[in-house]
């Protein structure tokens, strides 16, 4: 696994830039979320019911299955639908829907531009949802490593098999390193631990799926998070309990740095712009 953060740093400048490059302002993808969460308040669908498939939703709004998929995972981070792996997407029970609200991660724009005050703002929260990750996931996975039962570490390892399916095809497999993590919190035999990964559940997913996106693919940050999932993995199975939580910790640590750049190169373009002005 690597950890060193000046190798990285162009990659992660890249694909920030990548990940902030495009603003949309009242897109399809929006209005098509408002009219799926108006479906969903009108109770259209029932509590835990299927929706239908993203081809059948898709031309019943007029627009293409990305625009929809970027609705539906804005539903799914508001924890109002939640997917089950080859089964679809389903409407979240609403017993299990909380008031604990992550802070929104997406920008506000006027007339197309986003000030770099909100941008600052939403990679705050941003950092703050990873650090909650962060210490999660590795306090599972040193749980998991020193618990785990056989039937546990297979389960474990079908989602990274799963995500190396997903890789492989250039797809989208957020909803498998959901599983990974999941099924990492299950083998804490922990059920405290395990609801509450349960509960946060839309709000990490929304963290991780910037990895699984195009720019996450164009720049490699895809396949250095499954290099990752690789070492947790055997670190679990082999039942190095502190070796699972650094390699969980440095994992999520990856995502915390290149929010630290974004923040850091937007600080030293408000500093240069300033002196700019008293020169």
């Amino acid at each position: 696994m690597l950890s060193d953060n000046q190798t990285l740093s162009v990659s992660f400048e890249h694909a920030a830039n990548a990940l902030n490059a495009v603003v949309r302002p009242q897109s399809l993808a929006d209005e098509t979320y408002r009219q799926l969460l108006l479906q969903l308040d009108m109770g259209l669908w029932r509590s835990t019911e299927k929706l239908p498939t993203e081809k059948a939703l898709a031309e019943s709004f007029g627009v293409s299955r990305p625009i929809l998929r970027e609705a539906l995972a804005r539903l799914k981070a508001d924890g109002r639908i939640e997917s089950r792996q080859g089964a679809g997407a389903f409407v979240a029970d609403r017993n299990k829907i909380s008031a604990f609200r992550i802070a929104d991660t997406r920008a506000t724009s006027v007339a197309g531009h986003t000030s770099a005050q909100d941008a600052n703002s939403v990679d705050i929260a941003e950092r703050e949802m990873l650090e909650l990750r962060q210490i999660v996931e590795s306090g599972a996975a040193e749980l998991a490593a020193a618990r785990r039962t056989p039937d546990e570490v297979t389960a474990i390892r079908n989602a990274v098999e799963a995500m190396d399916r997903a890789i492989a095809a250039r797809v989208d497999g957020s909803d498998v390193d959901d599983a990974f993590h999941n099924a990492i919190a299950a083998a804490t035999h922990n059920a405290q631990l395990a609801k509450f990964v349960e509960f946060l559940g839309a709000q990490f997913s929304a963290s991780r799926k910037v990895t699984w996106d195009h720019a996450g693919y164009s720049v490699g940050i895809t396949e250095l998070g499954q290099v990752d999932h690789h070492s947790i993995l055997n670190a679990i199975e082999s039942g190095d309990a502190t070796l699972a939580k650094d390699l969980s910790h440095a994992h999520v640590q990856r995502a915390i740095d290149r929010v630290n750049i974004r923040l850091q190169a937007r600080n030293d373009e408000r500093k240069l712009a300033l002196n700019l002005n008293e020169n």
